[in-house]
């Protein structure tokens, strides 16, 4: 496989993970979520360590940028769902702190 090539199939296989974990977002499953996430970084570093000698040709281009697109619109959307959970998260844990503290002051 060329170098050309192993990206187009890089970008293959996180288009379908990044739907998958859009799913998974959508239905509270964070577990999977996050399990999907390690693949999909697996993916990613991979990306980053590809050397190419030459650049991709029209095909692939197009190729990349339609599953870029459609990569890039599924994580928007996993971060619409994701940052309000995490809000609400840090929230409980900040309420948690100030408890652990009121009780430790007041030797409870």
């Amino acid at each position: 496989m060329t170098a050309q090539e192993e990206i187009i199939h890089c970008y293959e296989q996180i288009a379908p993970l990044s739907s998958r974990m859009l799913e998974f977002a959508r239905t509270g499953n964070w577990d999977g979520l996050s399990h999907l996430g390690r693949q999909f970084r697996g993916y990613i570093d991979r990306l980053k360590e590809i050397q190419l000698e030459f650049p991709l040709d029209p095909s692939q281009l197009a190729r990349k940028h339609v599953l870029l697109s459609k990569i890039l619109a599924d994580d928007a959307a996993i971060r619409d769902i994701v940052t309000p959970e995490l809000a609400q998260l840090s929230n409980l844990l900040g309420n948690m702190h100030r408890q652990q503290h009121l009780n430790h002051a007041y030797g409870q």
